[in-house]
Formats: structure tokens, C-alpha cells, sequence
């Protein structure tokens, strides 16, 4: 369900109303609170970012384009906007076979929940089972059971499935055995076959899976809110392509990319990855994908792609958290970074969404390696020594900010050394003098590589130098790196003087 809450205060007391909706649609929500004789709007956006409204009302009920639902309380009116986005739970039967023998077809059901894979259950098995194969007599059925590695390993391999569905054709793609726990008194489950697809193309058989060559894909990435600087319509030609973006009755914002290039499965699943990650590095938010759609080379109809990502319980606004603002993300921008993604090989993604909760050595090694693979693709390719490809970024990123990494003495130098000590397990420095090392390289590596990715995306240094001004996470980092030189100094003293 996607759900938005608010409250009212009385007196020393909180009155709570919720307005719900199913979970096909994603929401903007307005709460009328009479307020000593007048009436107060509250707009309230989905998801994570505005969890702020709610109890359910008594009942509720469509009008037109809009769900009014009335509350416990009579005082208080909610409006919510609905934007469908065909998300809707899918089950359906058919027929289902494997490119590799499409004269064995077997019926079976396909069902999917939004922010889940797809499952397809067999009525009995398409592939044969090589680590649990069947044998069916006169007398009775058996299933042998081997642990053979190589015959569970051969059985684990993803494959494409293709079926003809009540809602039309479909492909199952990347497709993975599955054994779900049965009882031994079910003896249909015996001969069933269980298949979770990772990405489920309805409106076509594509017998090459990810082979396919497609020549567009569009989607939708999260609320309305985050796109109210794009035009309805509008377009923007990089060297990747042609990005066009429409804006629909409902609000949405469609994105679709032409590319200049041969597209196919994965490079459409990057090119949505990509504008994910320019939002993540230029605005601070993960977004949520909600409809992907793919063309198919000389066909007119589009496909729909649904995978696990695809939730609309995890929709977000706009909020004062955030980096960049929203507007500054224009259809150019977004069409320039398409193109710059295509050298990237996903290293800006690994910037943006760097690794967490994870031991302090995983989490320097990966950041300090970054500083190289990034250097090359958008500085110099060049060989050269790793310090000055670290003195080149840092220098990008001291013009934006020049107290980045203050109060560090010779930052450059110190990155090499905690990524030479992490990557060769070198010894002859304290182990407490490496930690502080490790932790300084790599929160402040992570902010340089994102402010030097951001100016090569083309933001100005003034545009990300007042968004750091007023950006509460930056500051924290900035509080940590020097509460951490502070804590490195004190060790080492203590160090050198025998206290510890």
C-alpha cells in the first residue's frame, strides 16, 4: 500500500488520519484542517520522503479522477490524487515452453507483485532436472536426488522461457530453478516445475533474451515531484542519442532514450541505472523505477519489462535533505550524462551508492580504487603515477570547496598510502595510525569523486558550492573527517609516549 500521513493538534492532543490507496497508484495528497474557523492546506508527496498523514477513514469512495475518502473525524477533508501506473498484481495462465524445444509446451501460471520477481509455476517440468531427475513408471513416479556440484551447477544456469498468456505473449528472462519447501503428502508439487524470472517482458516472445536488439526504451523513474522542471514535451541529442521526455494527463513523467547505438536488455536496464545515479550524485536521493518500457528493433509496440525494482511503495519527494535541487537536473544535463555513462563501465554508480556496513578495509580499498578507474575516464587515460591522478581530482574538487578535505595535510599522499597499505597489506605503521587512515580516505574520497563527477556532468562550481553550504550530510562529513584527524593526532601522541 502506499500510504501518507498527517496530524492534527488540539489542544495538547494529536488527531491522526490516514488516506490510502492501492498499491497501482502513487499519490499527492492534500489534508484540510479546519483551523480556528479556516481552512489550511497541507500537499503532501508519497513514500519515504513524506511519511507525515494518516489513519484510515471510515470508507472511501472514487470521484472522477480523484479518491475522497471520509474520515472518523468530519472536520477533516482528504483529497488524494491518483496517478495509475499499471502496477497492478499480475496472474495469468498459459502455455510455456524453451526456445531450445518449442514443441514441449506445458501449462502453467504466471503471477507477479509489484516490488517482486515474477514466479512461474509449471504443471509439470519444461527442462528436465539433471540433479533431480523424474521417473515415471506404471507402477508409481520417483525423484532421485543427486549432490553432484556439477549437475546442481548445470540445473542453476538462468535461461529464457517464452509462454502465450491470457494477457498475450510473454518472455521470462534469466530464469533460475527454484525448489520451494513442499510436503511429501502433495503429489502434484512432485511433478511441478518452479521458475523465477529476474525480468518478465510482457508483449512479446524474445527467444534471445538479453540478445535482443531493441532500438528505444522509456520508463518512469518516481513521483511527479521530481520532474517539474522537464516540459511536457521536450527533447535533447547527446553523443549517446536522442533523450525525449512527456509529461502525461496523470502527471508522470516519461523519459525515453533513442540511442545511437544498437541497444539491447542490459544497456536499457543501464540507461535507466544511469539517470538513477545522475539524481543519487547531483540530488542526493535514490529513486525508484515504476514503468520501463523497450521497442523492439522495426516493431511499433512497446514491451513491458517488470522486475523487482519496480515498487511504488518506495516513492519519494522533493525535500530540504536534498543537494542539488531538483531543477537543476534539466533534460540536457540528463541527455549529456547518457553519454558520459557510456565510458563509465558503472564506476559513477559505484561513487554514488558506495559500499557501507561493511569492515573499514572493504570500504577504503573499493573507495581508494575508484580514485584511479574515474581519473581515467574522465581526466587522462594515460598511465601515471596513482598520486597524481589523486592530485588532479582534488584539485577539481578544492575549486568547488576549498575546505573539502581540511584539515588533512597532504591529502593526495595520504589516499596513496591507505589504498597501497589496503591493497598490498603492507606492515610498518601502527595499526591504529592505519584505521584513521582508512576511515579519513574513505568518507573524504567519496565526496571528492562526486564533486569532480558533478562538474564534468556539467553543473557549475557555484551551483554545487551553495548546495554543500546547505547540505546537512556534507556537513557531517566535514564535522567526522576533522573529529577524525583530531582522534588520529591523539593516538599517536599517546603512542609515542608509551600511554598506550
Amino acid at each position: 500500500m502506499i500510504e501518507t500521513e498527517a496530524t492534527e493538534k488540539i489542544g495538547s492532543h494529536y488527531k491522526a488520519h490516514r488516506a490510502k490507496t492501492a498499491s497501482t497508484t502513487s499519490c499527492d495528497v492534500e489534508v484540510k484542517i479546519p483551523n480556528r474557523g479556516s481552512a489550511r492546506s497541507i500537499p503532501i508527496g508519497t513514500g519515504r520522503s513524506r511519511r507525515y498523514l494518516a489513519r484510515p477513514g471510515k470508507s472511501g469512495q472514487h470521484l472522477g479522477g480523484r479518491l475522497e475518502l471520509s474520515c472518523r473525524y468530519p472536520t477533516v477533508s482528504v483529497v488524494v490524487h491518483r496517478y495509475v501506473l499499471g502496477m497492478e498484481p499480475l496472474e495469468t495462465t498459459g502455455d510455456f515452453w524453451s526456445p531450445d524445444n518449442p514443441a514441449k509446451r506445458v501449462p502453467g501460471i504466471l503471477t507477479r507483485e509489484p516490488g517482486s520477481r515474477a514466479r512461474l509455476t509449471l504443471k509439470t517440468r519444461v527442462i528436465d532436472e539433471l540433479a533431480a531427475p523424474l521417473e515415471v513408471t506404471g507402477t508409481g513416479a520417483s525423484i532421485t536426488h543427486s549432490g553432484d556440484p556439477g549437475r546442481i551447477v548445470a540445473d542453476g544456469v538462468p535461461r529464457v522461457l517464452l509462454g502465450d498468456t491470457s494477457e498475450g505473449p510473454v518472455t521470462c528472462v534469466d530464469s533460475y530453478l527454484q525448489h520451494p519447501p513442499t510436503n511429501g503428502f502433495d503429489v502434484a508439487a512432485m511433478f511441478q516445475q518452479v521458475w523465477d524470472p529476474y525480468t518478465l517482458i510482457v508483449g512479446a516472445h524474445l527467444p534471445t533474451g538479453r540478445a535482443a536488439t531493441l532500438d528505444a526504451v522509456r520508463f518512469i523513474i518516481d513521483s511527479p515531484g521530481w520532474w517539474t522542471q522537464l516540459p511536457d514535451a521536450g527533447s535533447a541529442t547527446s553523443a549517446a542519442g536522442k533523450v525525449v521526455c512527456e509529461r502525461g494527463d496523470d502527471k508522470l513523467m516519461w523519459l525515453e532514450f533513442r540511442p545511437s547505438f544498437t541497444l539491447r536488455l542490459r544497456s536499457a536496464d543501464r540507461a535507466v541505472r544511469s539517470v538513477m545515479t545522475l539524481m543519487k550524485l547531483a540530488v542526493d536521493v535514490d529513486l525508484t523505477p515504476l514503468c520501463i518500457q523497450v521497442r523492439e528493433t522495426a516493431q511499433g509496440d512497446w514491451l513491458d519489462v517488470k522486475t523487482r525494482n519496480q515498487d511504488p511503495s518506495k516513492t519519494s519527494w522533493p525535500d530540504h535533505h536534498n543537494l542539488l535541487p531538483p531543477s537543476s537536473v534539466t533534460l540536457e544535463r540528463i541527455a549529456e550524462w547518457l553519454a558520459i555513462e557510456q565510458t563509465m563501465d558503472g564506476l559513477a554508480a559505484a561513487a554514488a551508492n558506495p559500499v557501507e556496513k561493511e569492515a573499514i578495509q572493504v570500504q577504503g580499498v573499493v573507495a581508494c580504487s575508484l580514485i584511479e578507474g574515474i581519473h581515467k575516464r574522465i581526466v587522462d587515460a594515460r598511465e601515471m603515477h596513482y598520486v597524481k591522478r589523486a592530485r588532479a581530482l582534488h584539485e577539481t574538487a578544492l575549486r568547488i570547496d576549498p575546505e573539502i578535505t581540511k584539515p588533512v595535510d597532504k591529502w593526495p599522499e595520504l589516499v596513496k598510502e591507505a589504498r597501497n597499505d589496503l591493497a598490498h597489506h603492507n606492515t610498518g605503521r601502527p595499526f591504529e595510525e592505519q584505521v584513521y587512515n582508512w576511515m579519513i580516505a574513505e568518507s573524504s574520497v567519496i565526496w571528492v569523486l562526486r564533486l569532480c563527477l558533478l562538474s564534468h556532468a556539467g553543473f557549475t562550481d557555484q551551483e554545487i558550492a551553495e548546495a554543500l553550504s546547505d547540505h546537512q550530510r556534507y556537513k557531517f562529513y566535514r564535522e567526522n573527517l576533522k573529529m577524525h584527524v583530531k582522534e588520529r593526532s591523539d593516538e599517536q601522541a599517546a603512542l609515542s609516549t608509551g600511554a598506550l
